[in-house]
């Protein structure tokens, strides 16, 4: 363990003296003095918090990964190239503690800078949380939207209502002769589908109600409850604006306690607050939406998706929170030091660079590379499929090691989350972790040091 501390100590003097490194050093810092007083969003106190929080965060991650990809892929194969490694390997140093301490002292330098750079980044976002707001719907969106940690609420689908309703209808079908047993599963399957789009349906002068449990009592009185929902219109309206009646009734008694009406453009995601203290009660919300067009208009409302409706609602500190943002960049500086350090292992500096960037890249616009291969849709026509008729097989490969080869960095976006004021669960943690900092170490430790170990790099002598 000595030789390995030993090691990682000289790389994270390395780093400090590395001129490159240096030079995104001073970019971050820059960066992060300017942007609490050059952005200003849309002038709210809440678009300047969620702005800084953005572009710091983001410039944090994309400058300290590209000095990781430059030091991880110098910190070896210079010394190869200048044969300092040489006096190293013939020494009682096993190649694998060699990979380790690299590893390790790359990491070190990785950890104070995210460390600094954060508390910076979390000073400056209290500084711009606390200035004068202008107007008081404001100073509660930043303190229940953003400096938060909030959790998204679905309404409560009525399965065991549905289910007996098809199991009815099944029976009566199978007893008439209209639906053979082979199909069962089939017609079961897509009755379910078209009831869960009928409860998501609101039609012309109609309404439904949408019960939402399990939520967390208001801490005050003024705390609120956000309300985001994506609704289509079907047919679209003119202006493809969608028009929707919101009230909010108490769960105990069923008399409205508030409501309002929304006019937004169709298919986009909105959002709006309403006060908790008054809606929730124990733990549960309960919401009418209206269709205010007039049967003669013909336009339904529909809620497209699972997650086309929700409230969220505060679960834990913003500072946890941050500090869980902090480690998922951190997860990726691991990976990113473990490849690059793999490929420095039996290739040159320029060409561990190129691979260790282009994994980079790819882990970045992952989402945009499944979407371009039809990893998303549910149904391809032969004729748009990008592979032509050996889609479904190329598939079958290629999504698969896609997703397990490369980590999808947008999911793994701790700023987002912070952004939009919601809770990075311990489930997002944690994969985050075992796909990043588990999969570089595979990658490091298995055929990185298999490799190294095979390679000469000097023949020891007595």
């Amino acid at each position: 363990m000595r030789r390995v501390l030993a090691i990682a100590r000289l790389t994270f003097a390395e780093g400090v003296r590395m001129r490159i490194v240096l030079v995104f050093l001073v970019v971050l810092v820059f960066l992060v003095l300017r942007m609490p007083f050059a952005l200003r969003g849309d002038d709210t106190l809440t678009g300047r918090l969620q702005n800084f929080l953005a572009y710091s965060l983001g410039a944090l991650s994309a400058l300290l990964s590209l000095a990781t990809v430059f030091f991880s892929c110098a910190t070896l194969t210079n010394e190869i190239k200048e044969r300092s490694l040489h006096l190293v390997v013939t020494k009682p140093v096993a190649r694998f503690q060699i990979l380790v301490g690299k590893w390790l002292g790359v990491n070190l330098l990785n950890v104070l800078i995210v460390v600094l750079a954060g508390g910076a980044i979390y000073g400056f976002a209290r500084f711009i949380a606390a200035r004068p707001e202008q107007f008081e719907r404001d100073r509660l969106q930043v303190r229940d939207v953003v400096w938060t940690a909030r959790v998204a609420s679905k309404p409560v689908v009525p399965l065991a209502e549905i289910d007996e309703q098809v199991t009815k209808e099944i029976q009566e079908r199978l007893r008439s002769g209209g639906l053979d047993k082979s199909g069962e599963a089939a017609a079961r399957h897509a009755r379910i589908t078209e009831l869960l789009s009928q409860w998501r349906t609101i039609e012309p002068g109609g309404y439904r109600f949408y019960q939402f449990k399990n939520l967390t009592a208001p801490e005050r009185e003024d705390t609120v409850l956000q309300i985001r929902y994506k609704a289509r219109g079907l047919p679209l309206p003119p202006g493809e604006n969608v028009r929707i009646g919101w009230v909010i009734h108490d769960p105990v008694t069923g008399v409205p306690l508030a409501q309002r009406e929304t006019d937004e453009h169709s298919s986009d995601l909105h959002q709006f607050l309403v006060r908790a203290g008054p809606v929730v009660r124990n733990g549960e919300l309960v919401l009418q939406v209206v269709n205010p067009y007039p049967p003669q208009v013909n336009t339904s409302v529909y809620f497209e998706g699972e997650d086309s409706l929700q409230v969220l609602y505060k679960v834990g500190s913003f500072e946890v929170n941050f500090s869980k943002a902090l480690g998922m960049i951190m997860c990726q500086l691991l990976l990113l030091s473990a490849v690059g350090l793999f490929f420095g292992v039996f290739v040159s500096f320029p060409v561990a660079c190129l691979c260790t960037s282009a994994f980079y890249v790819i882990c970045l616009l992952l989402p945009f590379v499944m979407e371009s291969i039809g990893a998303n849709m549910e149904v391809i026509m032969p004729g748009t499929d990008p592979y032509g008729a050996w889609g479904p097989s190329v598939r079958a490969f290629l999504v698969p090691f896609l997703r397990a080869a490369f980590p999808d960095f947008v999911r793994y976006n701790g700023a987002q989350y912070l952004v939009d004021g919601e809770y990075i669960s311990l489930g997002v943690l944690g994969a985050c972790s075992a796909h990043t900092v588990l999969y570089g170490g595979l990658l490091l430790l298995l055929p990185g040091w298999l490799i190294f170990q095979r390679r000469e790099v000097a023949e020891v002598t007595v």
